[in-house]
């Protein structure tokens, strides 16, 4: 009763938290287990709000056992699913035994129940997959055994993309792969189990990386998000046509990745040549506080588009004063919950999800009843002023971003009547390195 509810409550919530939601081969999801679903972790708490709410049956947790304690927690957490396992770095002085999280899970399985497993062990912020650790090869593996292979056990990975892992609004995009049948490493398993954990856990690693956007190291994803904020409209007509909408920036951001490493190899001393030149573009762009994509744009556009905004802002200013009346409070307060709460990034937007969670619905609550007390409208202008509480917060964070773009046209247009050299020479940096990109980009075609 406990998970049914909080899967209600978190899966409206991650519809609210994220601007889009996109799903890519959703219909490759067993809809019964046993089924082990794995997933990369890069956004802590999230992952497992995320990955569960598109599974219809109900889904189990492997979890560090640091999260339980008492009674009452442990009951609780039980009741949410939650099965402990013992991690060595969690008790590096004790031997670490998980004979109960083992046994719990093959119960589980046998009962053709859905277990979600991390297995990197560990959350990272970062875009790339991490060392997988045995142990769900081993549970899956030690599981059919039992069952002598019959039990048809499917192991599902699940690659998790964040735009922004830590941002309201921002983007997530999962990615479903081909289901993984144990069985087939019944053979191996028998002869050399060993070897049969080994392999199945490497099989996992190579579809989980094909699911994600995984770069090596954080130089070269550091240089990635700067050619795609750069490049990636340039070559956004490439996405093979047959790719749904949805798909294209994963697409494109996963190509952008794989000839980095391409040249990185092939050509690293030009690939530190690229890096210097952006390096020094995004340098000036940032003291300057522009951004590329404005730059982008002719100067004609600029004007025109500023006009626009400017019209939007002053016809939109009473809809945004009266949304952040009424939204700025329960916006607010996760925000400082979070920061309050860790330093660490990865835990900022599960802390967001489940504040808002909570404050919203009050906040909201509260001013309908203040309304209705000191007001007494009728129910349909009660019910219309409810609606429009959540419309307006939408459209308020809207009207702010589009406040700082028309803020960083009319600084552009500035520097354009003022220093036009300045101007020139920074479109003349950015004419060069994508000429650079698009050159190395059909060299990379015509070699692979």
């Amino acid at each position: 009763m406990l998970y049914t509810l909080l899967r209600l409550i978190y899966k409206i919530g991650l519809q609210v938290f994220f601007r889009k939601f996109e799903v890519r081969n959703r219909h490759l999801i067993p809809k019964q287990g046993p089924l082990l679903v794995v997933s990369n972790h890069p956004n802590t708490f999230m992952d497992p709000i995320v990955t569960a709410s598109l599974l219809e049956q109900p889904v189990f947790f492997i979890a560090k056992s640091t999260v339980f304690g008492g009674k009452v927690q442990n009951w609780m957490l039980r009741k949410m699913h939650l099965i402990p396992i013992n991690r060595r770095e969690d008790n590096p002085d004790q031997a670490i035994s998980n004979d109960e999280a083992f046994a719990a899970s093959f119960e589980a399985l046998k009962q053709k129940k859905t277990i979600l497993i991390f297995p990197e062990g560990n959350s990272f912020n970062q875009r790339r997959l991490r060392k997988l650790k045995t142990g769900t090869a081993r549970i899956a593996l030690g599981v059919e055994a039992e069952n002598m292979h019959t039990l048809g056990l499917k192991i599902l990975p699940v690659g998790l993309n964040y735009a922004a892992p830590t941002r309201f609004r921002s983007n997530v995009f999962v990615n479903i792969g081909e289901p993984i049948n144990v069985a087939d490493y019944a053979v191996l398993f028998q002869e050399h189990a060993q070897d049969a954990v080994l392999a199945l856990t490497n099989e996992m690693k190579e579809q989980m990386e094909k699911l994600i956007i995984h770069t090596p190291t954080d130089e070269e994803d550091e240089l990635a998000k700067q050619v795609e904020e750069l490049y990636k409209a340039q070559i956004a007509a490439t996405a093979p046509a047959t790719a749904p909408p949805h798909e294209h920036d994963f697409i494109l951001t996963k190509a952008i990745v794989k000839s980095i490493n391409y040249f990185s190899q092939a050509a690293p001393a030009r690939v530190a040549a690229l890096k210097q030149n952006i390096n020094v573009y995004m340098l000036q762009l940032k003291r300057l506080r522009l951004q590329d994509a404005i730059l982008g744009k002719g100067h004609d556009a600029i004007i025109r588009h500023s006009v626009i905004n400017l019209l939007y802002l002053v016809l939109g200013f009473p809809v945004y004063v009266f949304g952040l009346l009424h939204n700025y409070l329960p916006y607010i307060i996760p925000s400082k919950v979070a920061r309050a709460a860790t330093k660490e990034e990865e835990w900022y937007a599960p802390i967001m999800l489940t504040t808002g969670i909570f404050t919203f619905p009050l906040f909201y609550a509260l001013e309908v009843w203040l309304v209705a007390k000191f007001l007494a409208p009728g129910a349909p202008w009660l019910l219309l002023y409810l609606l429009s509480l959540p419309l307006s917060g939408f459209f308020t964070l809207a009207y702010w971003n589009g406040v700082l773009q028309t803020q960083e046209h009319w600084l552009l247009l500035r520097l354009f009547f003022k220093r036009q050299d300045i101007v020139n020479d920074l479109r003349e940096q950015r004419k060069a390195i994508i000429a650079e990109l698009e050159q190395a980009r059909q060299e990379y075609l015509q070699k692979n």
